[in-house]
């Protein structure tokens, strides 16, 4: 956790994805039983790691379990609009069912999150990349307008089998 970053990018970038590919199944369980409860207590648990002048309201979270498909579990949540560049708008949480490759495990998490990335030409503009099981954010693409039904579109598109 970086001390000197604000509570939403820790939150975002660090806490919520670590938590998830590292406790996939108590994460889920969690979320279902307590929902923004659970979120809440992470999100003052992050606030109390940073200056004060670094923390912000939890004002504008939600989420959504998207797990209708037992092989395709996927929370989104929606964060507090971002007041900074690479601030998050949508972290979205995908798990599959665990394989194995003789004794290795194979990954079987995938994080992604919609930040702001606005420039003076464009200060809309947005950015999709995954956050690693260590926290490691990874640009993937140019993002789309951040709201919630391009994330389900997204969601869906994560959904559908891989051609092999």
């Amino acid at each position: 956790m970086d001390t000197k970053k604000s509570q939403a990018f820790n939150f975002a970038y660090d806490a919520v994805p670590i938590m998830f590919h590292s406790q996939t199944e108590d994460f889920f369980k969690y979320l279902k039983r307590d929902g923004l409860k659970f979120l809440e207590f992470w999100w003052n648990y992050v606030g109390d790691k940073v200056d004060e002048g670094k923390r912000s309201s939890l004002k504008g979270m939600d989420y959504l379990l998207l797990d209708e498909d037992p092989k395709n579990r996927m929370i989104l949540i929606t964060m507090p609009p971002p007041k900074e560049s690479d601030g998050a708008h949508f972290l979205l949480m995908q798990a599959k069912p665990e394989k194995r490759f003789a004794w290795v495990k194979l990954p079987n998490t995938r994080v992604l999150v919609l930040i702001r990335k606005g420039t003076p030409e464009n200060p809309e503009a947005t950015e999709l990349g995954d956050i690693t099981p260590r926290g490691i954010y990874v640009r993937n693409r140019t993002g789309p307008a951040p709201t919630l039904e391009n994330m389900k579109k997204i969601a869906k598109g994560l959904a559908k089998p891989q051609p092999t």
